[in-house]
């Protein structure tokens, strides 16, 4: 008789003890507490579709440009058209560069057009651009490979050109600056046995204010945010450089870093560990502000300023800065990229269709 009493305690005793079990797996995966109710599912709000099926797009703010052939056309998301332009040659490429865009043409010339559908500055190109980076603050690279060396050019969305230099066999990975004083560059040489990395940092003039060399390390991203604050990811590293060149502060990864993104607020990197992924968040002072872990590998991420975004293919989840998840999104059809436009629109790109998601705070 009092086995049959107490078996009802011994089955809630086991209940409360898978409960608090599951707690701390969450905790485990999430780097912190996360309940089921608090996170949301996100869904399609607008949907854009392209004119043509055979134009070239580029979407950014919630606006889908189109190139066709030799004609460019911006739609928001209710489909109205907001400007169109003809321009004297077939479009080739279109990129973002800060609030504007960046048309390649033939790849004979460019073009860099507003928001608004002005077009700021054309420019003939004497040789084929090898290359052509963009910024986030608003600055174009354009590098040339010639018979006897390589070089590039730096250039403000206008066409005002703030520094041009030669760099012999080496290449551009990536770039960044700050207008009208200090453009720094990561250069790969692998002209000699060595697969050397330098980052240098140029002045107007094009000549070289400091540079540094790292031997068998690929530096991926160079990133300015808005206060000059200036880091370097490379496959293993994060670093922080001071402005004459001091390497302030190094943040080493245990295990390769896989992904990262790094947006004017916050740094997202992933890492592999032994049966899932760790995802890491930085302040540009490198100080670790938030951490998860998922069990899958994701395509890519995107860092806002209080928001980042996981995704694949099939989902998308959307944590804040802490590293707590907030809201998923699960596609029935290829995600191809995300964006987080002003902390509370969410754009994904899927097979050709530009498609707005929100996010209730």
């Amino acid at each position: 008789m009092v086995k049959k009493r107490a078996l009802p305690y011994l089955i809630l005793i086991i209940a409360v003890i898978f409960f608090i079990a599951l707690l701390m797996f969450k905790n485990l995966f999430y780097g912190v507490s996360v309940s089921i109710g608090d996170i949301k599912r996100l869904e399609i709000q607008q949907e854009l579709t392209p004119i043509s099926n055979d134009s070239m797009l580029f979407t950014y703010d919630g606006i889908m440009i189109e190139g066709e052939n030799s004609n460019l056309r911006a739609r928001n998301m209710e489909g109205t058209i907001l400007w169109t332009i003809k321009l004297k040659g077939n479009v080739s490429s279109i990129i973002g560069c800060g609030k504007d865009i960046v048309v390649n043409i033939n790849n004979r010339s460019i073009a860099t057009i507003s928001k608004s559908g002005e077009v700021l500055w054309q420019y003939e190109l004497a040789v084929p651009a090898s290359n052509i980076l963009s910024s986030d603050s608003g600055l174009l690279m354009i590098q040339y490979k010639e018979d006897a060396y390589n070089s590039f050019e730096i250039f403000s969305i206008k066409g005002v050109r703030n520094c041009k230099a030669a760099i012999g066999n080496a290449h551009v990975i990536s770039f960044d600056g700050i207008i009208g004083k200090s453009y720094t560059v990561s250069l790969l040489d692998a002209s000699s046995n060595k697969v050397v990395t330098k980052i240098a940092t140029y002045n107007n003039k094009g000549e070289i204010l400091w540079a540094n060399n790292f031997e068998d390390m690929l530096v991926s991203k160079i990133k300015y945010n808005n206060k000059g604050d200036l880091v370097a990811i490379s496959e293993s590293s994060i670093k922080k450089f001071r402005s004459d060149g001091k390497m302030v502060k190094n943040l080493d990864f245990s295990n390769p870093l896989l992904k990262a993104s790094a947006g004017n607020d916050i740094i997202v990197s992933l890492v592999k560990n032994a049966g899932f992924y760790d995802v890491f968040i930085h302040d540009y002072n490198l100080k670790q502000i938030g951490s998860a872990a998922v069990k899958t590998k994701p395509d890519s991420i995107f860092a806002g300023k209080n928001y980042f975004l996981l995704y694949d293919k099939d989902n998308l989840t959307l944590s804040g800065r802490q590293g707590k998840m907030l809201a998923v999104y699960e596609s029935n059809i290829d995600i191809n990229s995300a964006y987080i436009n002003n902390d509370s629109d969410i754009y994904i790109i899927s097979n050709r269709k530009l498609q707005r998601l929100t996010f209730q705070k």
